[in-house]
């Protein structure tokens, strides 16, 4: 096996694991937005209910149940953003990512023999490859018991490519990748940003007819405050759940990665390690802003 081979075994692994912490964080992410909203709807209805104290709980009082299902929802909410959505968890994550970016970086800069390995010796490229792997690696030994085995090859280069080929996998493959993801976080964020202004102009038609109407619609009774309060909650907890996830800066950060990788394309690429260090400079500066944003 090779140097070459050992950082792309590497990569792969950090790369897998922080998929893992990820999809995790994810997870629980969606589950606490759903389960919030869920309590808030459920305490709703309790308060509508008929029936006696919420606190006797028995067949015939529906209310008590009700009432029961909220506070349930609730504290599991509470309870997985302690547990899984700790900083502690996302810190790892993000280290996790990083190092296996930064093993990706050096890999590439090795295959397209952009210096610091553009040594003619071939021994001594690969002792300075060996030298910064381990570098890099020694940053995660904290790190090392949440690894994870990895499913596929990974990402990180095995062997020389030309200068065609590194333009095509590293430049435009990673252009069409921030395009892409992008688009999708763009997409995710503008229906979540509809279904929350929907929910916030209900809550203002809702109290504007009960200010007219008092606590009846229509004959039937109506308490608009119980109601505008859960339209209220869901709506907050959208936008929370927008800000946590950071879908509008990682929208801006991979689209400007793109435009400069491009620019960058666009230009001059003698001398060729000049122009490999500029771009995988722009690879770094995107990731140091991402690390940055997600450990704030």
């Amino acid at each position: 096996m090779t140097i070459l081979d050992t950082v792309a075994d590497r990569q792969a692994r950090w790369s897998q694991t922080a998929n893992h912490l990820k999809s995790v964080i994810d997870r629980a992410r969606w589950w606490v937005f759903l389960l919030t909203s869920s309590g808030a709807v459920l305490a709703a209805v309790a308060s509508q209910l008929n029936g006696g104290a919420a606190a006797t709980v028995s067949l015939d009082n529906p209310r008590a149940w009700v009432a029961i299902a909220a506070a349930v929802c609730l504290a599991f909410a509470t309870f997985f953003t302690q547990r899984l959505l700790g900083a502690d968890r996302i810190t790892a994550w993000v280290r996790t990512r990083a190092i296996a970016e930064r093993l990706k970086r050096e890999a590439y800069k090795f295959v397209a023999s952009a210096a610091p390995y553009d040594d003619p010796d071939p021994a001594k490229r690969e002792i300075a490859l060996d030298d910064e792997r381990n570098k890099i690696e020694q940053d995660g030994d904290d790190l090392i018991q949440r690894l994870v085995n990895p499913v596929g090859p990974g990402g990180s280069p095995r062997s020389a490519i030309s200068e065609a080929e590194y333009l095509d996998k590293r430049v435009t493959g990673q252009v069409k990748w921030y395009n892409g993801k992008a688009n999708n976080y763009s997409a995710v964020s503008k229906r979540l940003r509809l279904i929350e202004l929907i929910l916030a102009a209900a809550a203002t038609l809702i109290t504007a007819v009960a200010g007219v109407s008092g606590k009846s619609i229509l004959g039937l009774p109506f308490d608009a405050a119980a109601f505008t309060a859960v339209l209220t909650t869901l709506a907050g907890a959208i936008l929370a759940h927008i800000e946590a996830s950071r879908y509008d800066f990682l929208v801006t950060a991979y689209r400007a990665t793109a435009r400069r990788l491009e620019d960058r394309s666009n230009r001059s690429h003698a001398p060729w390690s000049d122009f490999v260090h500029d771009c995988e400079a722009i690879l770094s500066d995107e990731n140091t802003s991402w690390i940055a944003k997600w450990t704030k």
